[in-house]
């Protein structure tokens, strides 16, 4: 009789449990840790990733290389590659040069610095009547977005965190100075301007027949400003020019100086009373004690001109019609500046609390392009000479012009003289860039 064949028991048993830890392997290796299925997705993710940024970086190559075809200058902007290394606080750890589309018009953000943004307007710019105060620290992925438009206008800088009265909740007054970017984007824009083509004198000094009105003393100093106005020739004033010339600006008190806790350490800081009656050599050493002391210099004549050039046919300010605005021109600078500071006679939103000496920043109608009472509240020390024996010059308007007399007599652009050492006048501080620093 024929035996049968076929499979026993056991052996089904064991085939069973070979078939279940196969299996069991099979599925870690499929769903565990380092798994197939896991790191396939992983690697389509991080390629998808990968061709997005790659494409990201396409588009700005191919922008960019179109602007050069239109005329532009073509160059790869930072923030498709980059962005600028800062602190905890959000400060620049290096130096950052932050170029835009324009040619020549940029800002360097220096160390220990930042950009911020202003309440009123919710921007980097305020308006007159808006609120100027600072907001935040704007955060380093926007640095390298800043436009020339908003260069133009008036960026402001901090060095430090936003904080008040060393943090306290009902703190007033800043733990931070406040300065304002002065682009120079050409050697046109920086030069020293007699401003005397008003009242009938010519550019050379020379009175016609157009009659005459205001202070001889203007005239005939500020025109006759090549032979009798002169800036200290020494290596700081030189490399005050470098400095400008390599990074295409200067940085500017964003308000006028008051005294800082430090003995004769000046600040800018908002809501602060000026410092008075101080002489222009206590003044330059003021300056120089501040902490950034190798930085941080009162300005020059010729500054302040540039800064009056940057800002004719550029900054809005106020008008005699409260809540108007304009364009600021010439008339405004060599004419009747009481439109947009603190005479006796202010106009419009200036008119505000205006014929005594106030606070720095307290109206909001007195500033142009983010700098506040540069016209008016308190005349300013500034480096010019006047070239007969130890005269300082100092330069614009203050509160008390306009009563009784007309505030076109001490515009903006004014500018007289006084003993170096006789404590009348005020002084505004400005950050400089010194090549070889």
């Amino acid at each position: 009789m024929k035996e049968k064949s076929g499979i026993t028991l056991i052996a089904l048993v064991i085939t069973i449990i070979v078939l279940l830890i196969l299996a069991g392997v099979a599925l870690a290796t499929l769903t565990g840790q380092g798994n197939i299925i896991g790191n396939a997705e992983n690697a389509v993710g991080k390629y998808n990733n990968s061709v997005s940024s790659e494409q990201q970086l396409l588009n700005e190559i191919e922008k960019y290389f179109q602007n050069y075809l239109e005329g532009g200058n073509g160059a790869i902007p930072p923030e498709a590659i980059d962005i600028p290394e800062v602190d905890e606080n959000g400060l620049a750890t290096e130096n950052t040069t932050i170029t835009t589309e324009e040619e020549n018009v940029q800002i360097v953000i220096p160390k220990g610095f930042a950009p911020v943004i202003l309440n009123g307007s919710n921007s980097t710019y305020s308006l007159p009547g808006q609120d100027g105060s600072v907001k935040e620290i704007m955060p380093a992925d926007q640095w390298y977005n800043i436009t020339a438009e908003q260069i133009n206008q008036g960026i402001v800088i901090v060095d430090n965190a936003i904080t008040y009265d060393n943090g306290q909740i009902t703190g007033t007054v800043p733990d931070f100075n406040e300065y304002v970017w002065i682009p120079i984007p050409d050697d046109t824009k920086f030069k020293r301007i007699a401003w005397t083509t008003r009242f009938g004198y010519d550019e050379n000094g020379v009175y016609g027949d157009g009659g005459t009105s205001g202070r001889t003393q203007f005239l005939s100093l500020s025109a006759e400003l090549n032979k009798t106005w002169d800036n200290k020739i020494e290596p700081e004033y030189s490399n005050m020019v470098d400095s400008i010339d390599k990074n295409k600006g200067f940085y500017i008190g964003r308000y006028e100086a008051s005294e800082g806790s430090t003995e004769k350490n000046v600040q800018s800081k908002r809501q602060q009373n000026p410092w008075t009656y101080i002489s222009q050599g206590d003044a330059i050493s003021s300056c120089k004690n501040n902490i950034d002391s190798i930085n941080m210099l009162l300005m020059y004549g010729i500054q302040w001109d540039s800064i009056l050039n940057w800002l004719i046919n550029n900054a809005v300010i106020g008008t005699e019609n409260i809540g108007k605005t304009k364009i600021m021109d010439l008339e405004d600078i060599q004419g009747n500046s009481n439109a947009w500071a603190n005479f006796g006679n202010s106009t419009g939103g200036a008119a505000v609390n205006n014929g005594i000496v106030q606070k720095t920043g307290s109206n909001e109608y007195w500033k142009a392009n983010n700098i506040y009472d540069l016209a008016g509240n308190v005349s300013e020390w500034t480096q010019e000479r006047y070239s007969t024996g130890n005269a300082g010059g100092y330069r614009g308007g203050n509160y008390g012009d306009g009563i009784p007399e007309s505030s076109d007599d001490h515009p903006v652009a004014f500018r007289s003289h006084d003993s170096d050492t006789v404590e009348r006048a005020y002084i505004r501080i400005t950050y400089q860039f010194f090549c070889n620093k």
